[in-house]
């Protein structure tokens, strides 16, 4: 086949599988966008009206208390929530997880303490805020950040207030069928009887899902699945006294609703820069969101198909090979090695001392201007006070290190030097350099 008939081919090809492409993702798009995560912006927002959006709750929090408000947050946290102790208020969170710089974490302490509730729902919590909250430690129990287990339903109760039925089905779904889900709960190891955190509710009857955290006069109540909270789960009139049961610890104020500091989960463990990691999540990132979205998914099998494709029909080369030059040798270097390794084998100690030092000085010459002489026939160095001192001055190394060098030097020359005088004086020649500036 001529060579001119295969970009033909390829544009074909690549034509009936974008076409094939379209057309199952018409065929397979839907009413509702089944999207949980915060990549696109959508997951868990008060505008979003889709399943695990959460207009829903947010419209519940505007009549929640008689006479007050539901405000939001429009910038950032660190610069709107009141810092006034004259009345109470609420901080409520809802989403995958959240990040907060360091001037937003300590105003929402600040907020904390002076006696007001932070509400947060999140898979996953600042590590930088939970060093203030869970300051003193459950014996060796170390913070780690929220464990997880995987399930296609579980049992959401409350510990207080005792609801009439303990337990509420709490499941994932997607197109309206139940889907495996990584529930996350608070370790047990992080509450004991000597300190002041508590269980409010748990999943399954075993594991703490909503907790409580004094700081100062107020307390973090703390929901490890924000899914609760959705659409999809607000829409089922069973799990409607679960919420009220867990939105009855707010106490009475006006509630200050957070969408600023929403990110997708990955991007907050990264962030959050906790150097523990005990969850079994599977990796989120950016080509794992690309190839859950079908049209995007198609895209991506496309671009690969025809970049291999392109390869395949290129891998022939077109010009001639360019031969491998041989690598330059340093010959003046391997003349020293080896007039060294004539004296070391002759046990000339001396000469090689005497090798060194002319090494050193050319070195120090060439590196601070500072020149001192040698003697051609004894070899000693007419070095004096102004020669260290000026050494001393420029290298930033001490003059009595420098005193020391030379008089190992003129030791080796003086007397008939050993092995190890030879070692000492190239040691102190190298930690010269290492400590010069």
């Amino acid at each position: 086949m001529k060579r001119g008939y295969w970009p033909v081919i390829l544009g074909v090809l690549a034509v009936l599988l974008l076409l094939g492409a379209l057309a199952w993702y018409q065929q397979q798009k839907t009413r509702f966008d089944w999207e949980e995560s915060s990549w696109s912006k959508k997951g868990y927002s008060e505008t979003n009206d889709q399943p695990y959006g959460t207009q829903a709750f947010r419209a519940l929090l505007d009549d929640y208390f008689s006479g007050k408000t539901c405000k939001n947050i429009s910038k950032n946290v660190g610069f709107e929530l009141p810092q006034d102790s004259t009345q109470r208020y609420n901080y409520v969170f809802v989403g995958e997880a959240m990040y907060l710089d360091s001037v937003s974490t300590q105003r929402l302490l600040d907020f904390v303490a002076r006696g007001n509730t932070a509400f947060i729902a999140s898979k996953s919590i600042p590590f930088d805020l939970m060093t203030f909250i869970y300051f003193e430690e459950c014996g060796d129990a170390i913070w780690s950040d929220y464990a997880s287990f995987e399930d296609s339903l579980v049992s959401a109760s409350l510990i207080t207030p005792t609801l009439p039925d303990t337990a509420y089905p709490l499941q994932y779904a997607q197109q309206n069928e139940r889907k495996s889900y990584y529930w996350h709960y608070a370790d047990e190891q992080f509450f004991c009887e000597n300190l002041p955190q508590r269980v409010l509710g748990r999943l399954n009857g075993t594991h703490a899902n909503y907790v409580s955290f004094p700081h100062g006069k107020g307390r973090f109540l703390l929901h490890t699945n924000p899914i609760a909270f959705s659409n999809y789960t607000l829409s089922k009139r069973s799990m409607r006294p679960y919420i009220a049961g867990v939105l009855s610890h707010l106490p009475e104020g006006d509630i200050y609703w957070d969408a600023t500091s929403r990110v997708p989960e990955a991007v907050a463990r990264r962030r959050n820069g906790s150097p523990y990691s005990g969850n079994n999540l599977e990796d989120d990132h950016l080509l794992s969101f690309i190839l859950k979205q079908p049209a995007l998914a198609w895209a991506w099998y496309l671009l690969a198909i025809l970049t291999g494709l392109w390869l395949l029909f290129r891998a022939k080369r077109r010009r001639q090979i360019i031969p491998i030059l041989p690598k330059n040798e340093n010959t003046s270097y391997e003349f020293i090695s080896t007039i060294a390794h004539l004296h070391f084998k002759a046990s000339d100690f001396q000469q090689l001392c005497i090798q060194n030092m002319r090494l050193f000085l050319g070195d120090v010459r060439d590196r601070y201007n500072i020149s001192i002489p040698m003697d051609t026939e004894s070899k000693m160095l007419k070095v004096g006070e102004e020669h260290i001192r000026n050494l001393a001055m420029a290298s930033k190394v001490p003059e009595t290190q420098i005193t020391n060098l030379f008089k190992q030097y003129e030791a080796t020359v003086r007397y008939q030097p050993i092995e190890q005088m030879a070692v000492d004086l190239h040691q102190s020649i190298d930690h010269f350099w290492k400590t010069a500036k």
